[in-house]
């Protein structure tokens, strides 16, 4: 538990202290989640719990390109992100490198894509996919894949090209040829006995249903994911056809909702279905059994909210940053600002770290992308870099963060209580206002503080902060809520405690 200065006095005080928190919890009502250690919170937007148990706002942004809405991003290098942006037309293809195709999609689709053989493969359900490479944008070259397949799904595994959603064939994954994307099933010849040909999977007769497929993925080096709407399907994909096989090591009982949440973290899967954000992971007891696991259990009425403002499912998208280790879903609606929600883990505790979630709309992002250290998101306006938590960049864009604890009673659910000041343990730069609520949703005061502090004081965890910000707060009350806003400065902002001294 973090440490707190003790201000001379001859009053007799007793600290009720906050830390370590723990980020959203929509499970438990607002006026029984008061921990002290391990904190969770009623709202976090535009600022995270990291792994330390600090409160940090979120990184700020500057513009890289683009006036449209952008509906989707990939990267052709770390330096060279592609995207789909939106205008009356249709959807563009757009490159940083100065590439374009104006209406390249004109139906109403969620745009997918891969990288295979370092090209960006983009592809719209019902339309033409198109290939990104050495800065220009051309068709493929399957006659299939244009004119045939048309899918709306892309991934890839083991040196093959997979695609599914094919309209007509809703349970049908087509893989090309090893190391070649040009060649699709319906582009090899007839009775071409090659090991290294092209082939299908059909899994109409695995599900027991009409279901369908709604996502592809790869898991580890040679296992492709299957997604329907209520599980998932693996198979083993070797170069040689004649060795693939159904994966009996795996039991997904869930799932996805849409192919763009799904993304590798580290050996894992992360995705989201229709009631929260799951994980596909390898068992740690035998090795051998792989099965999904639930990480959003705490936020399952938030999420199924969010979810809810999304009008096609299909639009939701997700990127993960394996640097900050931040699994980020995007909830794209048609009116009212995008939101965010993002899962942060520690992925140095394993199955041990604790999932944290917030909440943003900073940009009303509706994408994202990451690749060598490189955040992109995708906004109605255009595409922005997000920039590293302690970067100071002129003319940079800050979010504006706010924090809402759970409604404190500081020991007795009975009595009332002689509160003498607040404490607030901070660093970085910005302004935070408080406001404090009784439990009968009266505001009784509200305060401003200057936060200047030097982002040296949390290099060391146990050794409390010199950044300590003390106000007196005469007040009594049963119960209250405390409202934090973080406004101005740039870079780094952190809350690393919060504690009220109260009288004996």
């Amino acid at each position: 538990m973090t440490s707190f200065a003790r201000t001379p006095t001859s009053v007799s005080l007793r600290v009720s202290s906050y830390d370590n928190f723990q980020g959203i919890d929509t499970s438990r009502d607002a006026r029984s989640m008061e921990t002290g250690s391990d904190q969770h919170f009623v709202l976090l937007k535009n600022c995270h719990a990291d792994w330390r148990g600090q409160i940090t706002r979120d990184p700020g942004a500057t513009k890289l390109a683009g006036d449209f809405p952008v509906r989707h991003i990939d990267f052709a290098s770390s330096t060279d992100p592609v995207w789909v942006e939106q205008d009356d037309a249709g959807m563009n293809l757009v490159s940083l490198s100065g590439a374009r195709v104006d209406a390249a999609f004109t139906g109403e689709c969620s745009a997918t894509s891969t990288v295979f053989g370092k090209r960006v493969i983009i592809a719209c359900r019902g339309s033409a996919p198109y290939v990104y490479q050495d800065g220009a944008f051309s068709q493929n070259l399957s006659p299939a894949m244009n004119l045939i397949l048309m899918p709306d799904f892309l991934s890839t595994v083991s040196r093959r090209l997979a695609v599914a959603g094919v309209p007509g064939q809703e349970t049908v994954v087509h893989l090309s040829r090893v190391d070649n994307a040009d060649v699709m099933p319906d582009d090899e010849e007839p009775g071409d006995t090659n090991v290294l040909r092209a082939g299908t999977i059909d899994i109409a007769n695995l599900t027991g249903n009409a279901d369908f497929i709604t996502g592809l993925g790869s898991f580890e080096n040679n296992r492709l994911l299957i997604f329907t709407q209520d599980r998932a399907i693996t198979y083993i994909i070797d170069a040689d056809i004649d060795e693939w096989k159904l994966d009996d090591t795996t039991n997904i009982q869930i799932g996805c909702i849409s192919h763009n949440t799904i993304h590798q973290a580290g050996n894992d899967v992360l995705f989201c279905s229709r009631s929260g954000i799951h994980s596909i992971k390898r068992s740690q007891d035998n090795g051998i059994l792989a099965y999904s696991k639930t990480l959003s259990e705490k936020i399952a009425d938030l999420y199924t909210y969010l979810v809810s403002t999304v009008e096609d499912p299909q639009t939701i998208t997700a990127t993960f940053d394996p640097d900050k280790g931040q699994y980020h879903v995007f909830f794209p609606t048609t009116y009212g600002p995008s939101r965010r929600l993002t899962l942060t883990l520690n992925p140095e505790r394993g199955e041990e770290a604790e999932p944290k979630f917030s909440t943003a709309d900073f940009l009303t992002a509706r994408c994202g992308a990451f690749l060598g250290g490189n955040l992109l998101f995708g906004t109605p306006g255009g595409v922005y870099k997000i920039l590293k938590a302690t970067e100071e960049v002129e003319g940079a864009i800050t979010p504006e963060a706010e924090i809402v604890f759970p409604y404190f009673w500081h020991g007795s659910l009975t009595e009332n209580k002689d509160i003498h000041s607040l404490i607030i343990q901070a660093i970085g730069k910005g302004t935070i206002t408080l406001t404090a609520t009784r439990d009968d949703g009266a505001v009784f005061d509200a305060m401003t503080m200057e936060v200047e502090g030097s982002s040296d004081d949390s290099l060391f965890v146990d050794v409390p902060l010199s950044t300590q910000y003390e106000r007196p707060f005469q007040h009594r009350y049963l119960s209250a809520q405390y409202r934090l806003a973080i406004t101005g400065g740039a870079g780094l902002l952190r809350l690393v405690g919060f504690a009220v001294l109260i009288r004996k």
